[in-house]
């Protein structure tokens, strides 16, 4: 049986090899260098004090400052054009749907549709997904491996085995990947309430400022209680 792949995002593009030069460069500023000279100049240091002496002073310095350069935390990389942007995730999902349409039961497809409806509510509103936030990580995961992974492993049953094989919970292939799907339902439908939450914060916030700056009139944006003495 031929394995079946569905769409997942691009790749992101390994970056260009550097040249020698552009290495010895990277490498005189980054911090491993400069713990080293650091430690470097501690053994110079010694050397002038009269602490080590002058056949050893080449090794000792030499050790420290290698014992400088390997303390020293590496530098991240960048995560800058390591995330899908919103247009390929939502090319993605919708590619998805189409491949999985036919090749699955239709309960199944239609599981994962309501996710793929889920993931375009959140897309079709890029400003949510701010880079680096908990809610963006799992809609990237989504799209690139959650959901594909689970139709997969699916697909790649046997139709009879995942209608009728019984796994240690009782539960069939089939109802398995049907739970899963729709833990990923709920889960993006959340992230979509956790990002709009933060909206609905500022949105509140900004009511207040309006409220403090024009004071009660039509842009007073608060919810009063009813006034006891207007009441008929």
């Amino acid at each position: 049986m031929t394995a079946i792949r569905l769409p997942r995002p691009d790749p992101p593009p390994h970056p260009p090899a550097r040249g020698t030069r552009e290495k010895a460069l990277t490498w005189i500023g980054s911090l491993k260098n400069i713990a080293g000279c650091t430690g470097a100049l501690g053994g110079l240091g010694l050397t002038a004090a009269g602490v080590v002496g002058s056949p050893q002073w080449p090794l000792v310095v030499a050790a420290l400052y290698a014992i400088g350069a390997l303390v020293a935390p590496a530098r991240r990389p960048a995560p800058g054009g390591s995330q899908p942007s919103v247009a390929e995730l939502r090319a993605t999902v919708e590619a998805q749907l189409r491949v999985l349409t036919g090749l699955a039961p239709t309960e199944v497809t239609t599981a994962a549709a309501r996710v793929i409806d889920a993931l375009r509510e959140v897309l079709d509103r890029p400003h949510l997904l701010r880079a680096g936030s908990p809610e963006t990580f799992v809609v990237v995961r989504t799209v690139a491996d959650y959901l594909p992974t689970a139709l997969e492993v699916y697909l790649g049953l046997p139709a009879r085995y995942a209608q009728t094989h019984r796994l240690d919970d009782g539960r069939t292939p089939h109802d398995a990947v049907i739970g899963q799907l729709g833990l990923l339902e709920k889960g993006i439908r959340d992230v979509t309430e956790a990002a709009a939450a933060g909206d609905t914060a500022k949105l509140l916030s900004h009511g207040r400022f309006l409220a403090d700056r024009f004071g009660s009139s039509e842009l007073d944006l608060s919810d009063p209680s009813p006034n006891p003495s207007n009441t008929p």
